[in-house]
């Protein structure tokens, strides 16, 4: 595609020959093929300027910048306000814009986003709609899940995908809104049917500082400018703020509060549960309340797509579980449960639940917190776990670029009393923990999911919480 073609309506000025051709579209110089467009993006540590001799050697014919860059001489270049933005808009663009080809569902919030676009999906599949997920899990079409690596893959990606989604005739995206991607940009030029906000805690308060700039981040979602209509939590106090806030249509749901749809007489069976929604009784092969709440939203939004309220009851019952997301295991006699919980709010939730299917047994915590991240967290946590389990094993998550001690000791600062050991190598910690276990007790393995590594120093080492536990069950 010509470059003045891709960069129409683009509030831009070319530096140089518009027409040169464009074959692909690159935000990393080393990826850079010929007849690359380069953008050049700031980041909080490096900024992509740096980058541009290296991308123009490796084959790239135009650059996106935000100032004209002098000392450059054939090579086109776009010169915008917000690189990042452009990028977006030139990425909807360069791959025919597919995203206005798809009915996409977006759901933001701190936790619940994984298990809520992967049970609407689910609904939407058992209702006889083609549907894919774009999540923390990757993205999953035609029954394959890619990984990503990021809960919103950067738009280049993201609409080299949506392409594939629409060749693949897929009719439906439940797609999870990291609040970084809102404010990166990464999904100018998406117009979403509805948006789901779950919560706000705390959480990336090392990118957004404080709640407050957390929450408007995830709030620009909920404008005319990307989706039709809302579906908040008010349960939560931040979905209550945004009702407050929006300027398009919603509709809200709750179990402790009066809303637009309320979940009434939860009752456990088992690892299941029911409970009723407007006299109709529905019953979730998940545990927890957290789950409920997760169910109403999907209850709400595929009301507003119009499936028929007998479709999406069984659409949801025939759902037995999300990957990564309080899974279940029968090991020695004991309950494991792995789950993704990395935030308080989210550990807490699953604690909770783990509580209640062990009854009165006891129940066992290994977590740790991730490096690089906001550091109050981690002592918040250590408390949460040390409360609410009867004793909990301190381990390693992803420590990223510190030291896997420094944060194992920022945790520690939050523990209350003696009831919990120290184990940095986190294979060796589950093992800990289950051999600590009696028969009829609940290990709760919090933190990664059915993440597939662990990040540290640059690196991303082959790991699975999940895998791990299948070794216990051999």
């Amino acid at each position: 595609m010509k470059l003045f073609a891709l960069t129409k309506n683009l509030h831009c000025r070319i530096v140089g020959n518009s027409g040169v051709e464009i074959k692909g579209l690159y935000h990393k110089d080393t990826e850079v093929k010929t007849g690359g467009l380069f953008f050049c993006l700031r980041g909080t540590q490096v900024d992509g300027v740096n980058f541009v001799f290296s991308a123009i050697k490796n084959g790239a014919v135009a650059i996106v910048v935000e100032q004209e860059i002098s000392n450059i001489s054939g090579v086109a270049q776009v010169i915008v306000k917000d690189a990042r933005e452009a990028m977006s808009l030139i990425a909807c663009r360069f791959f025919g814009n597919p995203a206005d080809k798809l009915k996409i569902i977006g759901v933001t919030g701190t936790n619940g986003k994984t298990t809520i676009t992967t049970m609407i999906s689910k609904v939407l599949e058992y209702a006889g709609h083609k549907t894919a997920v774009v999540g923390t899990n990757g993205i999953v079409l035609s029954g394959v899940k890619h990984n990503t690596g990021m809960t919103t893959p950067d738009p280049i990606e993201l609409q080299r995908y949506f392409s594939i989604m629409v060749r693949q005739k897929v009719e439906y995206v439940c797609m999870e809104v990291s609040a970084h991607a809102i404010d990166l940009k990464k999904i100018c030029g998406i117009r979403f049917v509805g948006c789901i906000f779950t919560n706000l805690t705390e959480d990336h308060l090392d990118y957004f500082k404080d709640l407050s700039r957390y929450f408007l981040a995830k709030a620009k979602l909920f404008s005319r400018v990307f989706t039709n209509f809302a579906v908040i939590n008010i349960d939560d106090d931040y979905g209550r703020k945004l009702c407050e806030s929006i300027n398009i249509p919603f509709k809200t749901y709750a179990i402790n509060n009066d809303a637009d749809i309320v979940a009434s007489n939860i009752q456990m069976q088992g690892a299941s549960q029911i409970f009723k929604v407007e006299n109709i009784d529905y019953m979730l092969n998940l545990a927890g309340k957290f789950n409920v709440s997760n169910a109403l939203a999907v209850i709400m939004v595929c009301r507003e797509l119009g499936i028929a309220e007998d479709v999406i009851k069984a659409g949801l019952q025939q759902i037995e579980h999300i990957e990564g997301r309080f899974n279940t295991f029968l090991v020695q006699g004991k309950m494991v449960v792995v789950d993704y919980a990395h935030t308080p709010d989210g550990l807490k939730n699953v604690l909770m639940a783990s509580r209640e299917i062990a009854g009165g047994n006891k129940v066992i915590s290994v977590f740790g917190c991730g490096g690089n991240r906001d550091r109050e967290k981690r002592a918040i946590m250590g408390e949460i776990s040390s409360r609410l389990a009867d004793f909990t094993v301190i381990t390693t998550d992803n420590p990223r670029f510190e030291k896997r001690e420094d944060i194992i000791s920022d945790i520690k600062k939050g523990v209350v009393g003696e009831n919990y050991l120290v184990e940095i190598d986190r294979v060796t910690a589950i093992k800990k923990a289950i051999d600590y276990a009696k028969s009829g007790d609940v290990v709760l393995i919090a933190g990664k999911g059915a993440e597939p590594y662990i990040d540290e120093n640059g690196h991303k080492i082959p790991y699975s919480d999940l895998k791990e536990i299948e070794k216990y069950r051999r």
